[in-house]
């Protein structure tokens, strides 16, 4: 049998490398889900305690 390659498609607003405005919007986004995400658990945990 012969290998086969696979070769999976690449979305249109993934493919546009010229848009640092973009990738610079989408990183403080999830740096601030990663905080939120952190935060209300511990004071949540604070206030339990």
């Amino acid at each position: 049998m012969e290998k086969m390659k696979v070769i999976y498609p690449i979305p249109a607003d993934l493919n546009e490398g010229n848009d640092s405005y973009g990738s610079r919007q989408f990183i403080v986004k999830m740096v601030a889900a990663s905080l939120c995400g952190a935060t209300i658990p511990a004071i949540i945990f604070y206030f339990l305690m």
